[in-house]
């Protein structure tokens, strides 16, 4: 892969109550046209449980591509890191998703 990476992202716009931690937070990813995102997007899901990850599809053969992460901690960089590690795990075995038991 190694074309995919972190563009961006958004802290959401309110802090949760402390006793409801968990947030929607939302960013851009750089990827080329013809990666749909579903390798990412399984090795998230099935890693942090309850937490999911949605990317959206290319439009126009544009590489930026918008994505949608719930149910994480209300902490932008904590979140970007895993993301850009679980990018780096998929970049290092291209063809085969390392999914936990």
């Amino acid at each position: 892969m190694g074309e995919i990476t972190v563009v961006a992202m958004e802290a959401p716009k309110h802090r949760p109550d402390p006793d409801d931690s968990l947030v929607v937070m939302q960013g851009w990813l750089h990827a080329p046209p013809d990666w749909d995102g579903t390798r990412l997007e399984r090795l998230w899901n099935a890693k942090h449980g309850r937490s999911r990850l949605g990317i959206g599809l290319c439009v126009a053969n544009n590489p930026r591509r918008h994505f949608v992460v719930s149910n994480v901690p209300y902490d932008v960089e904590l979140v970007r890191a895993e993301l850009e590690s679980l990018i780096a795990e998929l970049d290092a075995d291209p063809g085969q998703e390392t999914v936990p038991a």
